[in-house]
């Protein structure tokens, strides 16, 4: 059987007549706003945790996983720069030498 919010005003207004309304109110405040089947458990929410705490831990390898690959890559390019930059220097300097 489905809870309408119909079918909670029925029984706000039913226990209104019984109680007073201020012990009414405090009695569906306690009452969940859908079914007790649709409420979440402990064990719901630790089930919902270690599940999260997996993908978490997944994202967190795999974003560590990518920035070692950006770093390799970015090294090799700065190292085959600086030999490059390197050799030139080198170059220069002898023509320089043999004008001299």
């Amino acid at each position: 059987m489905s809870i309408t919010e119909a079918s909670r005003f029925q029984l706000r207004t039913a226990i209104g007549q019984i109680l007073n309304e201020e012990a009414a109110d405090t009695l569906m405040e306690l009452l969940p706003p859908v079914g007790w089947a649709d409420v979440a458990t402990k064990t719901d929410l630790q089930h919902l945790r270690d599940e999260l705490k997996g993908d978490m831990l997944n994202l967190q390898l795999t974003i560590e996983v990518g920035v070692r690959e950006l770093i390799h890559e970015q090294t090799k390019w700065l190292i085959t720069t600086m030999i490059a930059m390197n050799a030139v220097t080198v170059a220069v300097a002898v023509a320089l030498s043999k004008l001299i």
